[in-house]
């Protein structure tokens, strides 16, 4: 664990840090104009810098040994925390004494909590919350990140088929050569006119082909998955 000075040198560099760029951000921003939760943030931060040092008059009426009253409630929670840091020994030095486990777990608080402009404006709900959907935000972070990909690769295929479809030949007059070009059908006035299918309508034969595709696509991906599985060794059947 960090001391109280060390660590609170490192967080108020932290917090003015953040402040200042917050500041020059809406330097040129009417008060009126700044949105509500930068306010908010601004004013968290000046309030945790404000209460960074306590008068010493508070510690010196404070007894130096702090008694707990414990009970089977307080012991089973007791023992979950030891268990944790003997399975994480290094936050602790190896320190599995009672009064060393409970001054980790008000440092980890105040260090990540109390004092994070991030964590210090969520209620206890919130921030439960945000520590069990931390799983989530990392699968959500891998979706998004799909999403683009996906996103990307529609916009490629569909510029692509935009310009190919303007270099197709309606016919060829072999006389003179002379090549006819049709009109793109990707154009707004075909789909007024004529209307397109789509792979919503299971009767025609776009969606059928979907169909078809989809199930192909499944499949490589299950032979992709054993490929790797197997270390590159597939079956003949």
């Amino acid at each position: 664990m960090k001391d109280a000075i060390e660590f609170k040198t490192s967080q108020m560099k932290a917090l003015i840090k953040r402040r200042n760029v917050l500041n020059k951000k809406y330097d040129t921003t009417l008060p009126e104009d700044i949105p509500l939760e930068v306010k908010s943030e601004l004013e968290l931060i000046e309030n945790l810098l404000n209460e960074f040092d306590i008068n010493q008059l508070i510690f010196d009426e404070r007894p130096t040994m702090i008694g707990i009253k414990n009970s089977p409630d307080e012991e089973w929670y007791f023992q979950q925390m030891k268990h944790w840091i003997e399975r994480h020994p290094n936050a602790l030095n190896a320190k599995f004494s009672r009064s060393s486990v409970y001054k980790f777990a008000l440092h980890f608080f105040v260090e990540n909590i109390a004092l994070n402009a991030n964590n210090a404006r969520l209620n206890y709900s919130e921030l439960a919350q945000k520590v069990n959907d931390a799983n989530s935000t990392k699968n959500d972070s891998k979706l998004t990140a799909q999403l683009a990909n996906v996103e990307n690769l529609l916009g490629f295929l569909l510029t692509m088929q935009q310009r190919q479809l303007e270099y197709i030949p309606e016919g060829i007059n072999l006389e003179n050569g002379f090549i006819k070009y049709a009109i793109n059908p990707i154009n707004p006035t075909e789909f007024q006119q004529f209307g397109t299918p789509t792979e919503l309508n299971p009767n025609n034969e776009l969606a059928q082909s979907y169909e078809e595709y989809k199930k192909i696509r499944s499949r490589d991906k299950q032979l992709i998955k054993k490929y790797h599985q197997t270390g590159g060794q597939l079956d003949d059947d």
